[in-house]
């Protein structure tokens, strides 16, 4: 992975990914510029339309990086799984660090596009969240009978909220007593196995 690399070790390419990246976990998308990136990156900016002609090629390509690790991590999930089983299969990829930053998480960066983005690299995180919803919730749908096809995708929703965490997004996350972390991949599950416990809500 380039975040085991150092910047000199990285291609000019990578170099400007990782820019845009640090200024989507940072600032958003409405701090991304190619000048930003370019000077962030410590090269000349017009290197940006060189390597990716525009800004929005440039995010199409961070979204593939960080978002097609996730998708074949979750490809995992299959008809017959326990709960618990497909819970952490979902949910342990969705703590994946950033193709580019250590110290941000690849989610961070998805939901910036998802959420805030324009144009085809939007599109592209939308349309895979969305086929994947699909096939989330027709495995999670046996183990919870008494939930309806939207109470679950309701419920599924929370929990992936939780999972994201609340804005703004902080390297320094929120802990509990004791020290662990709302993020903690085991304080998750049992997060995720109460919200989908219980009788639905539209009764």
């Amino acid at each position: 992975m380039a975040e085991a690399r150092t910047l000199g070790e990285l291609t000019t390419s990578e170099r400007l990914l990782a820019a845009a990246e640090r200024i989507l976990v940072e600032r958003g998308v409405t701090g991304l510029s190619v000048r930003k990136v370019g000077d962030l990156a410590g090269v000349n900016p017009t290197l940006v339309t060189y390597h990716f002609k525009t800004i929005e090629n440039l995010l199409v390509e961070l979204a593939h990086r960080n978002l097609d690790p996730i998708l074949a991590d979750w490809q995992a999930i299959a008809p017959g799984m326990t709960l618990d089983e497909v819970l952490r299969t979902w949910l342990q990829p969705m703590q994946r660090v950033a193709c580019f930053t250590p110290d941000g998480r690849a989610l961070w960066v998805l939901d910036e596009l998802a959420a805030h983005g324009e144009g085809v690299p939007r599109q592209l995180v939308t349309t895979a969240m969305l086929d994947f919803s699909t096939v989330l919730q027709a495995a999670v749908q046996p183990h919870c009978p008494n939930l309806g096809a939207d109470e679950l995708r309701a419920r599924l929703r929370f929990i992936a909220g939780a999972a994201l965490g609340p804005p703004p997004r902080v390297h320094d996350t929120v802990r509990l007593p004791g020290g662990k972390a709302l993020d903690d991949i085991e304080f998750l599950l049992a997060f995720a196995r109460a919200a989908l416990a219980g009788q639905a809500a539209t009764e």
